[in-house]
Formats: structure tokens, C-alpha cells, sequence
């Protein structure tokens, strides 16, 4: 026969547990696991937590590149923040962005949808073309647009006068000039990687959607706005936050192009970063510019997932 049993028994009769142990016994407990990844760590705590602790403090000393440092406070920040050359660094660097960024993803979707198609033959061929200048080196990328649009003696205007018209001073006379060959050369390094993420989409996109939508009498156009599009947007989330901070880090085209000229109409912020701490050696004042332009980059990238969210909705 069944006995009731009291429910102050019942309770007391539970299992209970032990005490969670302390983190450091479990570290010891799996100190072989451990073992194996800690390359990682101490490597990235060598070369990525110290120096960005290091130059942290030295965002708050004065100090010339030898010598004892001088603890000045948030003076750097104060010198940095009314620098005469910060606006206009953020002004080239903020046009830069806002015209690559959507012509960017704009050239990278339409070459994808081409390199997409199975009528063109080839396509692996065009695919490998079109990467190749994202892993050819900035520098000789650089050097050969130098040759391509030098003021008297580059191709582009060799062949301009070859068809009557005006030689442009495209490096050294025209800042107009010379913004459309940094973007031009960034463009050129850019746009392989953006065209094989969208590769990768359009790819994974399932042809049964391309098939009910042209049952239901939508042409390529519709198809594409209705079905590609959207189904591409986590890319195209992507690659506007990636990109924002490549160009917020946009330095080795206008470095090896124009040195920031004509008038600075090319300096950008990573550009005046470099001249502040290796040219003029004021590496504190080059330390606190460099966490504001981290801050501006943490707060663009905010702003830039939570707008994003909403149009993902």
C-alpha cells in the first residue's frame, strides 16, 4: 500500500546540488584545453591589448619619442579638438564615404548580377579579373595610377590632347581632380571583394523564388527589386558598416597619390593622424586624435545598425 509521504521529508529527500566552483578551478581542471588556444590570447594581449592600453596613457602625456613622458591631462584632446586642419580632415574624409559608399555597392550589385548569369561564358575568368586588384598591392596600384593621371605627363592626358582637348591638372592643381582619382584608385581596390560577397548572395538565393515570381508575371526588373534586393540586404547591411570604417582608415591612396594636396583637399583624418605623430613627432597629440576618430567611428557604426535594423525591419 502506498505510504503518503510528508511533504517537509519530501523536500529534505531532494538532491542537492554542490556549490558552483570558482572560475579558476575550472581553469585548472581543463588546463590542457586551455593550453591549446592561449597562443591566441597571449598573442592578442601582446600586440592588441598593451599597445592600446599603452597608447591610452600616452593620449595624456606629452612625449616627443624619447625621453621621460610628461603627464599633461586632457590637453592633447583640447589641442586635437581645435586643430585647424580636423575640420577639414572630417569634411574630405565624411565626402569620400558618402560618395563610395553607395557607388560602391551600387558597381559591386550590378557586375555581380552580370558575373551571376550563365549566358556569359567565361565567367570564372571575369570573376578572377575582377578580384585580383583587391589582393594586388595599394602601393603598386598607386604608382601605376601616378603614371595614369600625372599632370603633364600621364596617359589620361597625353590622350586628351591627342583629341584636342584641355590637359587636366588631375594631382597637383585641381582638388577636384584629384578626389576623383582617389576614388577611382579605391574603387579599383574595392570593389573585387564587395562583388564576390554579392557573388555569394545571389548565389544562395533559391531559383524556385525567380520561378514563382515569373508565374505571378514578373519580368527580370520586378524580380530583381522584388525577390534579389531584398534578399541581399544583410550583405549590403554589412558591407556599409565595413566599408564606413575602411574609409574612416582610408590612408594609402591619398598618402601615395596626392601626400593630402592640392590645398588638403585629399587629407583625410588618418592622413593628419600620420602627419601628427611621425612627421611633426607629437605622438601624445597623435594618440588622443587617434580614440576620437575611434569614438567617431563607434558612433557612426550605431547610428548605422540601428537605421539599418529599421530598414530590415
Amino acid at each position: 500500500m502506498k505510504q503518503d509521504v510528508p511533504m517537509s521529508q519530501a523536500i529534505a529527500a531532494r538532491p542537492v546540488f554542490g556549490r558552483r566552483r570558482p572560475l579558476w578551478r575550472e581553469v585548472l581542471r581543463h588546463w590542457i584545453d586551455y593550453a591549446f588556444i592561449s597562443p591566441f590570447f597571449i598573442t592578442f594581449a601582446v600586440f592588441g591589448l598593451y599597445p592600446l592600453a599603452w597608447a591610452f596613457q600616452l593620449s595624456f602625456s606629452e612625449w616627443s619619442g624619447y625621453g621621460p613622458m610628461k603627464y599633461v591631462g586632457f590637453e592633447n584632446y583640447r589641442a586635437m579638438l581645435s586643430d585647424p586642419y580636423i575640420r577639414q580632415t572630417l569634411i574630405n574624409t565624411f565626402q569620400f564615404a558618402y560618395i563610395l559608399l553607395p557607388t560602391g555597392i551600387f558597381i559591386a550589385i550590378v557586375l555581380a548580377v552580370l558575373l551571376n548569369k550563365k549566358e556569359i561564358r567565361g565567367r570564372g575568368i571575369f570573376r578572377t579579373l575582377y578580384f585580383l586588384p583587391y589582393v594586388t598591392s595599394s602601393v603598386i596600384v598607386a604608382i601605376i595610377f601616378i603614371q595614369l593621371f600625372d599632370d603633364k605627363y600621364g596617359w589620361v592626358n597625353a590622350g586628351l590632347k591627342a583629341i584636342g582637348l584641355p590637359m587636366v591638372p588631375w594631382l597637383r592643381g585641381s582638388p577636384w581632380g584629384a578626389k576623383t582619382v582617389v576614388i577611382l584608385l579605391t574603387h579599383w581596390g574595392g570593389i573585387g571583394y564587395n562583388v564576390l560577397l554579392f557573388l555569394g548572395g545571389l548565389q544562395s538565393i533559391e531559383p524556385e523564388l525567380y520561378e514563382a515570381a515569373k508565374i505571378d508575371g514578373a519580368n527580370e526588373w520586378h524580380a530583381f527589386w522584388r525577390v534579389t534586393l531584398p534578399l541581399l540586404r544583410p550583405i549590403i547591411f554589412f558591407l556599409t558598416v565595413v566599408a564606413t570604417i575602411g574609409l574612416m582608415n582610408l590612408f594609402n591612396q591619398p598618402y601615395m597619390l596626392t601626400r593630402g594636396g592640392p590645398q588638403g583637399a585629399t587629407r583625410t583624418v588618418m592622413l593628419r593622424l600620420y602627419e601628427i605623430g611621425f612627421a611633426s613627432t607629437r605622438y601624445g597629440d597623435a594618440s588622443a586624435f587617434g580614440f576620437i576618430i575611434g569614438l567617431i567611428v563607434i558612433v557612426v557604426s550605431i547610428v548605422q545598425i540601428r537605421l539599418q535594423r529599421r530598414w530590415m525591419g
